[in-house]
């Protein structure tokens, strides 16, 4: 075979049925292109995310220890065990925003801002030294309040006084919570800054990074204990707390299991979309062959060999590849830097360069060349198998005889109309491309409706939260109050109608081989009480009467795990050790490793008989306030608190902690939805291209019609129905599928994100939602298609091969 006149069949092919050409370009290009965008992703986010965040060399492990002189740091370095230390100052305070709102923040002053060892800043404008009466601003932080070099904010210490100071420039701190993610703020000032504020010249808080085996957890915390016997205790200090940085270990971005597990996912889901892409080469490929089976027959009976033929349309498919891989790689790179541009903003990171390294190239080549020849082979072998005879004067439509039994059934049914009959027929008559097309939009609508799932489970997972912050609005009280005198002053707010003053302490568990834990809080509750709606997966829920009873949160068996009811724990507060027996297990509630105990026990252990360290208040008992209602109720909390000199706090409010939470879910949701959009978009090709080609196949079908007198509308019902009965049928095996995927997707979100198991919520909506879509799918894809079959003429009809 002449290899021109090859070429020149597959260019005019190619040229000659532009519509079903530039499908199966766009169809590969999306799922070249979704993998290449995903792929990238991943690759972008460890160098710039997880590579911009070791760079900063983060601490191992904190400690929190009573005050101390900068000194001690330099005797921690002295150790073999201990790469670097850094004393560091840290101040609660709050701060007044431009809208007149109270809000926390942390003060935080190093003894030197041009040499950082731990946790380094890096600067973004401005001075990277803040001078006296300046602070540096996170850069997360001061976006959020809209303030740059040069203007003012004004700071709020504990005793009331109120301090301007001037930003002196903006950094950048990737070892810190992202403000739009926690509302949780940092300013840096030198040590003489405070001062001037009236706090006393001394750090708090001893980073510290290991040696050796800085990814480990265990040994970081046996560093922290060596640091802590040897030369802090020893010198006089006491440590309150030691805090390994990082999640799980120490050196390791703190969302970095999160972020991991929702990349897998997004890669499964890309490998998902070229898988569908595929399908649609595979109807194509068909469907050409059946159309030009007379011309595969004239070729072999010029001498042709099969082997050719079978290589022209193999050089056929990889020139529609190569064209969607052309189309797929600019497509990748612009939604690969969309992608990893939002998580920047939302994780707070840079982004250095978006480009496309050989190996995510050959990725996508590779899927983008090799996979449609793949799987177009199997077609082609199979339409080429055929003698001259059976190619040339055996072609045509399959007879009455070849009837499938379904088709057999539905030429039974006489009460729906014969365009309608002949759709319904029509959807069955080639099973192999309407198994394709099921399988595509099937998958599709089922990882669409998993999304919806996924939310659903997710809201349920922060739901649970909702038992834990049971109040309309909550203020800390730094340094404690008395109980009584607490309740009281929040009961005399307007509105407030229950109100209960929480005690808290930091402390750790004490391992059988006298390791020492992570830092737990320890929260002390009044009897009876109505702000906490605890769900128990073990064991029982505190009484009146317990003394040496706790309850413990999954978030501490997450890092404890051998800890159970019945069992005996060592608690450590304030260097005063004591024993108490494990009754109960409460659900995650996302709030950290926490254990519950009644407040007298718990304020006898402290020393700080009936002092409360937080009052929750509500409005109506039992009931929630509206959000509006509850920062009404909070500022009032804040403005009594403030007369009465018991509190300078910023009050929550249960409606800002569940937004905040919310909103980051709602991201990761959103690029799930986006993965699950495109396959939908992929599934809707593959319907077009589908409907398409059954059109080209049903010309002398279509013909017949016309020249009986069919309508327009006829016609181009016949197209329509068969669309929209094979989007009926995808949607209901998507039904099907939907809740397994849903639950599958739904596990594995929520196991990355909260590190526990899943109380699954199908979603119904989704399944309505999708309904609607398919059907709009099924119309819209048959439009095209439709309105060809209504431009054939009876002459077009009789030259028609």
């Amino acid at each position: 075979m002449d290899l021109s006149a090859r070429w020149e069949k597959i260019l005019r092919d190619i040229w000659d049925n532009k519509p079903r050409s530039l499908l199966v370009i766009f169809t590969l290009a999306i799922g070249i292109a979704a993998v290449g965008m995903i792929h990238n992703t991943v690759r972008m986010l460890k160098r710039d995310l997880f590579g911009q965040y070791s760079e900063r060399s983060p601490a191992s492990i904190s400690l929190y220890v009573s005050p101390f002189p900068k000194e001690l740091a330099r005797d921690v370095e002295g150790m073999r065990e201990v790469q670097t230390a850094r004393a560091q100052r840290v101040v609660n305070a709050s701060m007044m925003t431009g809208a007149g709102e109270r809000k926390a923040i942390d003060l935080i002053a190093f003894p030197d801002f041009e040499d950082m060892p731990i946790n380094r800043l890096t600067l973004e404008e401005g001075s990277n030294v803040p001078g006296l009466r300046q602070v540096l601003l996170e850069r997360n932080v001061a976006s959020g309040l809209g303030l740059s070099t040069g203007d003012t904010l004004t700071v709020e210490m504990d005793g009331g006084a109120r301090y301007d100071l001037m930003v002196g420039g903006v950094v950048h701190d990737m070892t810190v919570r992202p403000y739009n993610l926690t509302g949780e703020a940092q300013g840096y000032l030198a040590l003489s800054t405070l001062e001037w504020m009236g706090e006393q010249p001394y750090f708090n808080q001893l980073q510290v990074l290991v040696a050796e085996n800085q990814n480990s957890r265990d040994h970081a915390l046996e560093v922290g204990a060596l640091v802590r016997d040897r030369i802090i205790e020893p010198g006089g200090f006491q440590v309150a707390a030691m805090n390994v940085q990082g999640d799980p270990n120490p050196g390791e971005f703190w969302a970095k299991k999160q972020v991991n597990g929702v990349l897998l996912v997004l890669q499964v889901m890309s490998i998902l979309a070229i898988l569908l892409s595929s399908g649609l080469v595979v109807n194509t490929i068909s469907a050409v062959l059946v159309q030009q089976t007379r011309q595969i027959g004239i070729m072999r009976s010029v001498g042709a060999t099969r082997r050719q033929i079978v290589k022209l349309y193999l050089a056929y498919v990889i020139v529609l590849s190569f064209i969607g891989l052309l189309v797929a790689l600019p497509l990748g790179m612009l939604g690969a830097r969309g992608l990893v541009a939002v998580a920047a903003d939302f994780l707070n990171f840079n982004v250095t360069v978006v480009d496309l390294p050989p190996n995510i190239l050959l990725l996508q080549a590779g899927l983008g060349l090799i996979m449609p020849l793949v799987v177009a082979l199997l077609p082609i072998l199979r339409g080429t198998n055929l003698s001259v005879y059976d190619a040339i004067y055996q072609y045509g439509l399959n007879g009455e005889g070849q009837k499938g039994w379904l088709e057999r059934q539905l030429v039974r049914i006489r009460k729906l109309s014969p365009p309608v009959m002949l759709s319904l027929r029509n959807t069955f008559r080639n099973k192999s491309r309407l198994g394709f097309t099921l399988a595509t939009l099937t998958i599709a609508g089922a990882m669409f409706m998993a999304v919806f799932s996924s939310y659903d489970t997710i809201q349920q997972q922060i739901a649970e939260l909702g038992r834990y912050i049971a109040f309309d609005a909550s203020l800390s009280i730094p340094g404690g109050a008395n109980k009584h005198t607490v309740e009281r002053e929040a009961l005399r707010v307007q509105d407030v109608k229950a109100a209960e003053g929480w005690a808290s302490a930091n402390g750790v568990i004490i391992r059988p081989d006298g390791q020492e834990s992570d830092r737990v809080e320890l929260v002390g509750l009044p009897d009876n009480a109505q702000t906490i709606q605890p769900r128990l997966v073990d064991g029982r829920w505190l009484q009146t009467d317990d003394t040496n009873q706790v309850v413990v949160n999954e978030d501490l068996l997450a890092k404890e795990p051998e800890l159970g009811v019945g069992d005996i724990v060592t608690i450590k507060v304030n260097e005063q050790e004591r024993k108490l027996e494990i009754v109960g297990i409460a659900s995650k509630h996302l709030t950290g490793s926490r254990i519950y105990m009644n407040f007298d026990p718990l304020t006898r252990l402290t020393g700080r008989r009936n002092q409360v360290d937080v009052v929750r208040v509500l409005a109506t008992p039992g009931a929630f306030s509206q959000p509006a209602e509850q920062d009404l109720i909070g500022q009032k909390l804040e403005k009594r608190f403030e007369d009465a000199e018991l509190s300078q706090s910023t009050s929550r409010t249960r409606f800002e902690i569940f937004d905040t939470i919310a909103n980051a879910f709602n991201i990761l949701l959103i690029v799930l939805l986006l993965v699950a959009g495109i396959l939908a978009v992929i599934g809707g090709l593959g319907l077009t291209g589908a409907m398409g080609l059954n059109v080209l196949e049903r010309t002398r079908e279509i013909g017949v019609l016309r020249a009986v007198g069919a309508s327009h509308k006829s016609v181009r019902q016949v197209v329509v129905v068969e669309g929209a009965t094979v989007a009926l049928i995808s949607w209901g095996l998507s039904a099907l599928l939907s809740y397994p995927v849903g639950r599958l997707l739904s596990e594995a979100v929520v196991r990355v994100a909260f590190g526990t198991e899943s109380t699954f919520q199908y979603s119904f909506l989704g399944l309505l939602i999708w309904l609607v879509a398919v059907v709009l799918i099924g119309i819209l894809a048959s439009l095209a298609p439709a309105r060809d079959a209504v431009r054939l003429t009876v002459r077009e009809v009789l030259n028609y091969e």
